[in-house]
């Protein structure tokens, strides 16, 4: 199997460490429109897709702006949490040095990724940066994927999707990249399992060795 040229990643739960900060927000949300929440029923609601959920739980389209600053302001106050996971720096370090092209096609808002981002020390590292408001159509729908394909000039089958949501293994799958899924917080492994990724890994920083592993497996069979 040849190794991919181009590498794509998720932001929040594949790269980022954000999920007491984006639950923190959400509840504060959920709360204030008099919507009962515990974290079990957060896990099972949630969706990279926040219109989606704002739809499923009953909050009125035209309160959503009113939701989305009230989310903004709750996230701002947790946001210095929002960290790298271990592995994650050194993985995109590797990838680079090795000359792969990087980019990220994320559901957060372009202004509170770009704030993480530089937080973390990341800023400019990627040569495609994809968020919410540029894609009309969310994930798992391709569109932004393909979107952050064209921008690095690169092709599908020379790209692999990194994220740790069904929406993301379905997103790269359709887009026809090959698809790592990343347990995290937002999904669990048996969650993960039924989307069938190309790899499932219990962190990113397992990426490089899943990779390493495919490809030895793959020239094991050619001899044979």
């Amino acid at each position: 199997m040849p190794s991919p040229s181009a590498f794509l990643f998720d932001w929040d739960g594949t790269l980022a460490d954000s999920f007491a900060v984006i639950q923190h927000a959400s509840l504060a949300v959920f709360r204030h429109f008099g919507i009962a929440m515990d974290e079990e029923l957060y896990r099972s609601t949630y969706r990279p897709d926040w219109h989606e959920t704002y739809r499923q739980l009953g909050i009125p389209e035209d309160r959503w702006t009113e939701a989305g600053a009230l989310w903004r302001k709750k996230y701002d106050e947790r946001s210095r949490e929002v960290a790298l996971f271990p592995g994650a720096l050194a993985v995109l370090t590797t990838l680079a040095e090795a000359g792969a092209r990087l980019g990220v096609v994320t559901t957060a808002d372009r202004d509170r990724f770009l704030e993480d981002l530089d937080r973390c020390g990341l800023s400019g590292r990627f040569g495609a940066v994809v968020a919410f408001e540029d894609a009309r159509r969310k994930k798992p729908h391709p569109e932004a994927l393909l979107l952050a394909l064209g921008r690095l000039g690169m092709k599908s089958s020379e790209a692999l999707y990194a994220g740790d949501r069904p929406e993301d293994v379905a997103m790269g799958k359709q887009a026809g990249t090959l698809t790592a899924a990343v347990v995290s917080r937002f999904s669990g492994q048996a969650m993960l399992r039924t989307a069938e990724p190309d790899f499932l890994l219990r962190g990113i920083g397992e990426l490089p060795g899943a990779l390493a592993g495919k490809a030895a497996a793959s020239e094991t069979g050619r001899g044979c």
